[in-house]
């Protein structure tokens, strides 16, 4: 289990979302977020932050889809992805553990 990370501009989101439903991946958190860069401008910047856990088999999917859509708004994706490890998943409603509850 992997919890993908993605920084988008807020006009991507809703481009994410749809290319992230055509692959069969439908649950994810979505945050407002402001990007400050100290080597940049300095300038603060409106963003969104998009959580994605998905199983194993789903990882190279997901990544694939956000990675393009990362690319096509001219960001470097290795700067705006992150993949981190879950350990444990949980939903309460069902009292569902493990791979199934994501």
């Amino acid at each position: 289990m992997r919890l993908v990370i993605a920084i988008l501009e807020p006009a991507q989101v809703e481009q994410a979302r749809q290319a992230l439903a055509d692959a069969d991946v439908s649950r994810m958190t979505i945050c407002d977020a402001h990007g400050y860069d100290l080597a940049a401008s300095a300038a603060v910047a409106q963003e969104a932050v998009l959580e994605v856990a998905v199983n194993d088999d789903f990882l190279d999917r997901t990544l694939q889809t956000l990675a393009a859509i990362v690319a096509a708004g001219g960001h470097d994706v290795q700067e705006r992805l992150r993949v981190l490890p879950i350990d444990e998943a949980v939903q309460l409603y069902r009292e569902v553990r493990g791979p199934e509850a994501i």
